[in-house]
Formats: C-alpha cells, sequence, structure tokens
C-alpha cells in the first residue's frame, strides 16, 4: 500500500477522494496547523488514516500564515509516519506556498520522491526567481533586493539609488510573498521615508509595470504541459488592495492570447526547471503587446480560483496533479463543465452597513465572511477577505459580460463616519 502524506489544507481541499481508481492501494496521512485544521470538514476528515496536528510556525497568525506548519514537529511527525515504510511508496504533497520549501525540505532529508529544496526555492525566492530567468533572456521588471541596512544608514540616499535604476512608482514587496501580502506601492519620498525600519522580513524592490495582468495555470509531466490555461484579471493587486474586487475569468481555449502566454509561461518554466505537477504564473500584458514576467509559484492558484477552473475546464486539477506525483490514477471529472470564474471581496476599513449582492444575468454563489455591523481593518492581503464568489454561466458572452460588469461593483456599504 502506498502512503500519502498531506501538508496542509488549501488547494488540497479540492481533492476528489471518489473519483480515485484504487482507493484501496493508498492512505492519506494529514499534517496541519493547529489553526487550519478547523478548516477539515468531517467528510474530509473521515478519508484520513491518520490525522496529526502541529503548532503554527508564528504565533498569533495572520490570514496568510494560518495553514504555516512548524518545521520540527512537521519534520518529527512525517519522520514517524515514514519509519518502517518502503520510501519508494511514499509521496508527500503539498499545494500552500508558504509549505513549499518545508515539504521539499523533509523530500531531501527522507528520500521521498519529488520536487527538491533547490527546485523550490526557485519558485520561493524572488530575487533568485528573477535573477535566473534573466540569465535566460526571460524579461522581467528591473529589480534588486532590498537592503534594510542602506535604508538605517541614508534613507534619502538609498531611494535616490533605488529610483535611479527602476524608477518611480515602484513596488516593495516580501521575497516569499504571495497573496500580495505585505506590499507596498512607493509613489514618493514620503512614502518611503514613512516605512518601518524593520519590516520582518526580506524584501525586494521592482519596477512598477503598467498593463492587464493575466495567470498561466499549468499542470506539467517530464517538464511537458499535461493542461495549460490562461486567465485574465479584472484589475490589479493594487486596485484590490484600494477596494476593488478581485475577479480573474477563465479564457476560451482558442482566444490567441492563451497560446502565447502558456509559451511565455512554459519559456519560464524551461529557464527554473520546473518541477511536476501545477504551476500558477503572473504576467502582465502591456499597451505595446509586451509580456513580461510577475511571478510564478509552483503550485496551483488560490482555492477559489481553482474551483472555478475545476468547473469551466472540466478537469480535477488536484486529482491530475496527485497523479503525476504519486502514480495514482483517477477517473475524469464527472460534474458540469460550465464557464466559470471567482472572485474575492476586499476588506475596507470601517463598520458594515450593507451587504451588497450583484446584479448579474449569470448565476452567482456568494461566500460572506463577514456580517453586518462587523468593524473591518483595510488588509493588503489578497487572503484576508470579506467573502468570495462563484459566477457561471453556459453563454460566455454573457458571463464575460458580466465579469467586466464587476470593476464597478461595490459589495460592501460602510456606516459613513
Amino acid at each position: 500500500m502506498k502512503t500519502a502524506i498531506v501538508l496542509s489544507l488549501p488547494s488540497f481541499s479540492t481533492f476528489r477522494f471518489d473519483l480515485l481508481k484504487q482507493p484501496d492501494s493508498v492512505r492519506f496521512v494529514g499534517v496541519f496547523s493547529e489553526q487550519d485544521i478547523h478548516n477539515l470538514s468531517d467528510v474530509q476528515r473521515a478519508r484520513f488514516s491518520q490525522i496529526h496536528v502541529v503548532p503554527n510556525g508564528v504565533p498569533n497568525p495572520p490570514a496568510m500564515l494560518i495553514p504555516l506548519l512548524d518545521f520540527e514537529a512537521t519534520r518529527a511527525v512525517v519522520k514517524g509516519v515514514v519509519s518502517g515504510l518502503d520510501i519508494a511508496d511514499v509521496s508527500l504533497h503539498c499545494y500552500y506556498e508558504v509549505n513549499m520549501l518545508t515539504a521539499a525540505k523533509l523530500r531531501d532529508e527522507l528520500g521521498i520522491r519529488g520536487a527538491s529544496y533547490a527546485q523550490i526555492l526557485l519558485f520561493r525566492d524572488k530575487c533568485v526567481m528573477k535573477e535566473r530567468l534573466v540569465e535566460k533572456g526571460v524579461r522581467v521588471p528591473r529589480f534588486g533586493r532590498y537592503q534594510p541596512e542602506l535604508f538605517a544608514r541614508d534613507a534619502r540616499s538609498y531611494f535616490a539609488n533605488i529610483t535611479e535604476q527602476v524608477k518611480l512608482p515602484f513596488i516593495l514587496k516580501p521575497v516569499d510573498s504571495a497573496g500580495a501580502d505585505g506590499v507596498y506601492k512607493i509613489t514618493s519620498w514620503d512614502d518611503f521615508a514613512a516605512l518601518p525600519g524593520d519590516l520582518g522580513r526580506d524584501y525586494e524592490y521592482e519596477e512598477f509595470v503598467k498593463g492587464t495582468m493575466y495567470s498561466v495555470n499549468i499542470v506539467s509531466k517530464g517538464q511537458k504541459t499535461v493542461f495549460g490555461g490562461v486567465t485574465e484579471y479584472l484589475v490589479n493587486s493594487f486596485d484590490v488592495q484600494m477596494g476593488k474586487v478581485n475577479a480573474d475569468i477563465n479564457l476560451l481555449d482558442d482566444d490567441p492570447r492563451v497560446a502565447r502566454m502558456v509559451r511565455f509561461a512554459e519559456s519560464a518554466l524551461d529557464a527554473l526547471g520546473w518541477p511536476d505537477g501545477g504551476s500558477h504564473l503572473e504576467l502582465f500584458h502591456t499597451e505595446t503587446d509586451e509580456l513580461i514576467f510577475l511571478e510564478v509559484g509552483a503550485r496551483f492558484k488560490g482555492m477559489a480560483g481553482l474551483a472555478a477552473m475545476q468547473r469551466h475546464y472540466g478537469v480535477a486539477f488536484v486529482n491530475l496533479s496527485f497523479e503525476i506525483e504519486a502514480g495514482l490514477e483517477s477517473r475524469p471529472y464527472d460534474g458540469e463543465q460550465v464557464y466559470c470564474f471567482d472572485g474575492v471581496l476586499p476588506k475596507k476599513q470601517g463598520v458594515i452597513e450593507r451587504l451588497v449582492e450583484p446584479e448579474l444575468e449569470s448565476e452567482v454563489s456568494m461566500t460572506w465572511k463577514v456580517k453586518v455591523g462587523d468593524e473591518l481593518e483595510r488588509s493588503t492581503s489578497l487572503v484576508a477577505a470579506a467573502g468570495t464568489f462563484l459566477v457561471w454561466n453556459h453563454d460566455f458572452d454573457a458571463l464575460y459580460r458580466d465579469f467586466k460588469k464587476l470593476a464597478s461593483y461595490e459589495p460592501i456599504v460602510y456606516k459613513q463616519a
């Protein structure tokens, strides 16, 4: 019997256990943080032969770090699970950004097949990532590694040095962030001067690129694309921080943008030595028809987006990746295939007076995480959302109209001060 160890719930929660062709040939072992375990449904819980709860990697974790696993505790659990097993029958699965390196370290240490630490590091450190892409001729924003000691020594001179390299405005973001967590847009010296002396983690600065954002979502095996699709973003990340709805729509396969952007993503993955399984790459398409790399993760996009992709393409994506990683086949997706996109509702500061449902031609399913009377703090993270929604329609043109309509949608009315 094979043993599949799953680190953290996000994205894996869309896995279809019922599609496995030989469910009795594998046992599932889950390792979840003290906070993440509460997101495990009873149905999912019943599918695991073992469930281990470990401390979070940080105290009082924000939304982005709810699933973060303490490394030493996770290491002890996984070593205990594989003790006495034939390591060839073990696979270790992780589809959440903040635990990717933990999974890779454990594969290296215990001899479990799959992506190594050296491979995953290229997808976690944005400076290392872009350095490799520049070497291979892939267009990336101008960038550099932020040095807090230079800020402390002479912030004015450091500001001049950065702006000489990348101009204004520019972006400051953690080298290992996801979901726009901890990102600053610097538009002036005043913005830069107001930064805290200690940002709490390693940062990079990079050129601010104007253009429409897209994501390319790929499942690969043996450095070949098994699946490739493209989504168009409604707005850019900083528009979301200002209160715009964060949504992206899956484009039709025959849209000419799709083949071009998939090829671009494949060139980036070629440069990074793409691991098997899912990857999620973001890029800009500029007004001058240039494609510019933004970042890439060796994992699927967020869960709401993954659910929308599954319905749009009629593919159980985590099952597909699991089959490649563990060698265990699943039957084809058996749900309704319908054009579909997802969205995330931002949080602004204030007290909620009213929640507003969108008026759309298409069907919509809303999941609110807030209620009338709640007092919200503005968040820069796309993970700390007020809610999520799915929109679907058998008429793609109508769906696309609804997608564009959401650019002016205000989901929350706040009480006037």
